[in-house]
């Protein structure tokens, strides 16, 4: 007896590979619009089983239906056939499932946003436990992470260092910006040469990578000069671009149950039809969805909003959730931007009650990402 697994392709191509996996069929089906193929092909390339590419009609339900009879009109009554209706057209799940529902070596299957497999014949219900593969994600979306940095790669050194670098900015917070952000010229130069020196009206820094060391001079607004090195493996993702808030940032997911892995700057292969942002602050993998996180102290423009949401749709696809954290609060124009968006926002700032910082944040997370629209 052959098990053969037929599912209907849509916008989302993750509870289509989940089905897949979760059933562990002999092969698979794979139903797919025009306009859909290319997904359809991705999913075939990163299954291992052997997969069929078939196209229907997405929306002229009687040619979606002279096209079930004419592919599906002599099955075996020996082979197994599990349809999972989650995808595809509205046209197509009504079909399917009108076409399959009497046939008893049949099984019709939805998958939830929550990854729950439904058995609609049965009304059963349970959790699928294949885990999440944040590269398997990148794939089906048609991309690939670049480089990243995973967080247990940081180490105590880095942790005291972002808590120095943190005093530091206490200093002279215009003066820590003015050194810690340089331009794309200026940024170019300490990416690229192993030491050197550059100068602002705010004081020096001087780099040595083979020491992971910086010498940094800082002045404040009356010019009066602090003086400070920095040395730990990761210290210049700390201390430039913010990169200590990111690491302060994931260094709180690390603490939250549901946090499997934890990505820092996740950088994506450039496409000029694409966002042209192409880093990720964080990613966090849950075990069943993938949480992008985009971390600033501020909001300086609400288009920030705007290239994140792009950058998510465009690396993560329709199904993994994003969040904005800032340090300082939002304005309820940059709240409003998020909600209308998709995004959930939260300030390290923000204070509800007893919680800690930590567990606000996982108490917002957890009821937004496995309570709104539980089945």
């Amino acid at each position: 007896m052959a098990h053969i697994h037929i599912t209907l392709l849509g916008a989302q191509s993750y509870p289509v590979y989940l089905g897949i996996l979760d059933q562990q069929p002999d092969g698979v089906i794979l139903v797919h619009s025009a306009t859909t193929r290319s997904e359809a092909m991705r999913i075939k390339q990163v299954i291992q089983v052997s997969a069929q590419l078939l196209e229907f009609d997405p929306v002229n339900i009687k040619q979606i239906f002279h096209q079930l009879k004419t592919n599906f009109k002599q099955l075996s009554t020996d082979d197994l056939y599990s349809i999972n209706i989650s995808g595809g057209t509205k046209l197509w799940s009504i079909a399917f499932y009108e076409y399959f529902r009497e046939q008893a070596n049949a099984r019709l299957l939805y998958v939830d946003q929550n990854n729950y497999i439904c058995n609609l014949k049965t009304l059963d219900k349970y959790l699928s436990d294949v885990p999440l593969e944040t590269d398997v994600v990148f794939r089906l979306n048609g991309t690939s992470a670049e480089s990243y940095t995973l967080l247990q790669e940081y180490t105590v050194e880095d942790t005291a260092c972002m808590e120095r670098i943190k005093e530091l900015r206490k200093y002279s917070y215009d003066g820590f910006k003015g050194l810690s952000m340089p331009n794309s010229t200026q940024w170019n130069t300490i990416r690229n040469k192993p030491k050197g020196e550059w100068k602002s009206e705010w004081g020096t820094v001087s780099w040595d990578k083979p020491s992971a060391k910086l010498e940094v001079r800082l002045l404040n607004k009356k010019r009066i000069p602090k003086e400070i090195v920095l040395q730990s493996p990761h210290v210049f993702n700390l201390f430039f671009h913010t990169g200590w808030f990111e690491y302060e940032v994931a260094r709180l997911f690390a603490g939250w149950k549901h946090a499997k892995e934890i990505r820092l700057n996740v950088k994506f292969p450039y496409s000029a039809d694409k966002n042209p942002k192409n880093e990720i602050d964080i990613i966090v993998n849950t075990g069943n969805r993938l949480l992008f996180v985009e971390c600033k102290t501020q909001i300086s423009t609400i288009t920030d909003i705007d290239k994140f949401r792009t950058a998510v749709k465009n690396y993560g696809g329709m199904a993994c959730k994003a969040i904005f954290i800032t340090e300082a609060p939002m304005k309820a124009t940059a709240k409003e931007k998020c909600e209308d968006s998709g995004i959930l926002s939260f300030s390290l700032q923000d204070s509800f009650g007893s919680l800690s910082v930590a567990e606000q944040l996982y108490f917002k997370l957890e009821h937004e990402l496995f309570e709104i629209n539980k089945k």
